[in-house]
């Protein structure tokens, strides 16, 4: 199974390869600083602020290889890549091809009345992680890169 894994990887052009890389490195480094710091720090550390987002010309084709590079990382990643790591992900991604980009927070209650949370991240209006599944949250909090 592993061998497949890797002659998948290695078929993909070298740009998909790059980008899928760069997104198992941020999903490691999201994972591990929300692990180990509580989440105003970890944060901190990775230059994350609280926010809105300036308006700027969205690139959509970096918005959606970015998005594209991340799926493929958390589906093969040795941990459980969780929308709140692959959000942030996008948005280091983004803040460094110089893309605005934005994390939202959200609550929501299940059938049975116990809050749940979800987390998403947009490039301007183009939706990169987790947007599909954000129908019902409210968000909370907003993140800004």
């Amino acid at each position: 199974m592993r061998m497949s894994l890797l002659l998948q990887f290695l078929a993909l052009p070298p740009r998909a390869r790059r980008c899928t890389a760069e997104a198992v490195l941020y999903l490691l480094a999201t994972r591990l600083a929300f692990d180990a710091l509580p989440l105003p720090h970890a944060l901190r550390l990775l230059r994350i602020t609280q926010g809105g987002f300036p308006l700027s010309q969205v690139a959509e084709a970096e918005a959606d290889e970015v998005a594209s590079a991340i799926a493929r990382a958390a589906r093969h990643v040795p941990f459980r890549a969780a929308c709140l790591q692959q959000a942030f992900t996008a948005l280091l991604m983004l803040r460094r091809r110089s893309l605005s980009a934005t994390v939202q927070l959200g609550v929501a209650k299940d059938g049975q009345g116990k809050l749940k949370a979800h987390a998403w991240s947009r490039c301007g209006e183009v939706p990169v992680t987790g947007a599909d599944a954000a129908d019902g949250f409210a968000a909370v909090a907003v993140f800004s890169s």
